[in-house]
């Protein structure tokens, strides 16, 4: 009895993962093809420097010259 049961669990539980693979293919299917594309434009894969990143979420904070440091670091 207690065999029966851990057996049809196990199907039960390998047929709901074959549906979900299913549903999961054609979701990736109908979003475009599994290709991911970012906001603004570039295909996954490339991304973005951490530089381009900071300028954009944060560009207050972003130094018009990103290669030129402070002149003095602490002090008084």
């Amino acid at each position: 009895m207690n065999n029966n049961l851990l057996v049809g669990l196990l199907i039960v539980v390998i047929v709901f993962s074959l549906y979900q693979a299913v549903q999961i293919n054609d979701l990736k299917k109908s979003l475009g093809g599994g290709t991911v594309t970012t906001a603004s434009g570039s295909t996954s894969g490339g991304g973005e420097t951490y530089e381009q990143m900071m300028a954009r979420m944060h560009p207050d904070q972003v130094q018009a010259s990103s290669n030129s440091g402070p002149a003095m670091v602490g002090g008084c």
